[in-house]
Parts: C-alpha cells; structure tokens; sequence
C-alpha cells in the first residue's frame, strides 16, 4: 500500500477510535446528574473541554502508551490496535456501558503482541495496572473525607431553607469548575489511547492529535448523552454539594496523573468518587447499575485483546 495511502487510513482510524472514547466520556455526568445543566448542554461543554485538553496535555500520556509500552511499532499494527479499540468502545457505547479507554487500548495491545509474537513492556503494564487499582481508591477515599468534612463545617452551619438553597447554588459554580479541569485532564489522558500507537508510527506527528481532540470532541457531543445519564442519573441520587465534591476529588486525581503521564481510567476514578460520597452520606447505590459498570470494566481488557489478537492473525494471514 502506498504511503499516502497509510497516511490517510491512519487519520481516519485515529478520528474514529477518538470518537469512541468522546462517545464514553461521562466526565459531565455529575453536572447533568445534578441537574445544573441539562444533559445536552453538559454533552457540549465537555465535547469543547475535552478538545482542548487533547491538544494541550496529551504528550506525556502518549509517550508512556506509544513509546514505552509497545516499542518499535509499525503503521499497520498502530492501525490494528485502533480498531481493535474503536471496535469495542463503540459497541460499549450503543449499551450505554462507561468501560476504561485505557483498558481498551492497553488490551490491544497486549493481544497485539501476543499474535506477531513482540513481547510488550510488563514492567509499563505493571505500572498501568497499578494505577488502575490506586486512583480510584484515592478518588473514593478523597471524596468520601471531603464530603465529610464539607457536613461537618458548612452544611451543619447553613441553617435554614434559605442557607442551604445558598451553599447549594454556590457549590454548583465550583462543581462547573471542577468538571472542566476533569474534562481538561480526560481529554489530555484519554486522546492518548486514540493517537499514541499512530503518531509513534508516523514519527510523533502533531496532527495526529488534532485529529484526535476533533473526534473525541464529536463523540461526546453526538453520542456521549447515553452515558452520561447512566452515570449521572441511574448510580446515584446527587446534588450539587455532592456532585462537587466527587468532581473535585475526580479532577485532583485526573490531573496530576495526566500531568505525570500516567494512562489512568477517568471512569474507574469517577464512579468511585461518586460510590465514596454516597458512602459518606448514607445514601443507597444502586446495585444493579454499580454492576453492569464493574461488569463492563472486567470484560473491556480481555476483548479488546482478543480483537486486537483476531484482526492481527487475519492481517498476517492475508499479508
């Protein structure tokens, strides 16, 4: 195939994957959830904060994911493992199931290598791994110490119907705050499993990322409402001081590992968050929803490999 040719089926794999991951995002979730801004309205501003964080913070994520974890890749492998991807996160989606990008991506890879034989750097997917089990434990136990703090010093001292109605409007502001710097942190973080394996092939092309933050801005704002309201409206009962809380927690975590160019899973950290501070108030969870995400998170690995195993046989097969 001419190179032309795999330039342009590698602009078009990484637009389709990174809509994909635009099509999962729930960072808005706990805006619309609480109903500050209707879903649609939160679906926009995190499709636009999403494409600037991708084209701003994505380089350190993108090296771990495309450098480190799967050296010396070549064009068409980058391309297997994007559709691999994009294939999986897209049916996800059409169930309205939040699953990691970052499980997805990794998984191809995995199962990538395991097909043309390449080892992959245990040691960058040990240090991955690791960060999957550790940010949502900070993001639940974050959330459920500054919720209760937050009871304790202000919601004990509000008052009244008045005070409290005044402490909710006021925390809806900085819930609009905080969902922006997290949907900041999504998109630099996230962008990476779209455009990491492609733009290593193509020698670290910045329009490789651009075309990345388009596509997940696109995603999120055509088909991301189904997620946002599984999260948002069906896992827990939120209001704005709630909301705020988890969303701080979530954004704390989310930015820090995005600045350090750590591959974290912003919905493993966001629905802990969320699980932390109905803990902290004593509020129910619903089960069942709580369920299908875990569901969701354990199957994503394993089929985004197998994918990525099965379309890497047929290519060599057909090569």
């Amino acid at each position: 195939m001419p190179a032309l040719a795999f330039l342009l089926l590698s602009g078009a794999l990484t637009t389709y994957i990174a809509w994909s991951i635009g099509a999962n995002d729930e960072t808005m979730a706990a805006v619309g959830g609480s109903r500050i801004l209707r879903v649609g309205q939160a679906a926009l501003l995190g499709a636009a904060l999403d494409f600037v964080g991708a084209t701003l913070l994505s380089s350190n994520v993108e090296e771990t994911l495309g450098q480190d974890l799967v050296p010396d890749i070549g064009l068409a492998e980058a391309a297997i493992i994007s559709l691999a991807v994009a294939t999986w996160l897209v049916a996800a989606s059409s169930w309205g199931w939040p699953v990691s990008t970052t499980h997805a991506a990794v998984g191809a890879a995995v199962g990538l290598g395991l097909a043309v034989g390449r080892g992959v750097n245990y040691g960058v997917l040990g240090e991955v791994a690791l960060g999957w089990v550790v940010s949502p434990a900070l993001g639940a136990a974050g959330s459920w110490l500054a919720y209760s703090a937050f009871r304790r010093f202000v919601l004990s001292r509000a008052r009244g119907l008045y005070s409290r109605c005044r402490v909710e409007y006021y925390s809806s502001y900085v819930l609009l705050l905080a969902s922006s710097l997290t949907a900041l942190s999504r998109g630099g973080n996230d962008v990476a499993n779209a455009t990491a394996f492609l733009k290593a092939a193509l020698g670290g092309s910045t329009m490789v990322t651009v075309l990345g933050g388009v596509g997940m801005a696109l995603g999120l704002a055509t088909l991301g409402r189904r997620v946002l309201e599984s999260v948002g409206g069906k896992l827990v009962d939120l209001t704005p001081t709630s909301a705020m809380v988890a969303q701080l927690s979530t954004a704390s975590v989310m930015f820090v590992g995005t600045l350090l160019g750590f591959p974290l899973s912003g919905t493993h950290i966001l629905v802990s968050s969320l699980v932390g501070i109905a803990a902290a108030r004593g509020s129910p969870v619903n089960v069942s929803e709580l369920a299908s995400v875990a569901f969701a998170w354990t199957v994503t690995f394993p089929a985004a490999g197998a994918l990525a195993f099965a379309l890497t046989r047929a290519y060599l097969y057909l090569a």
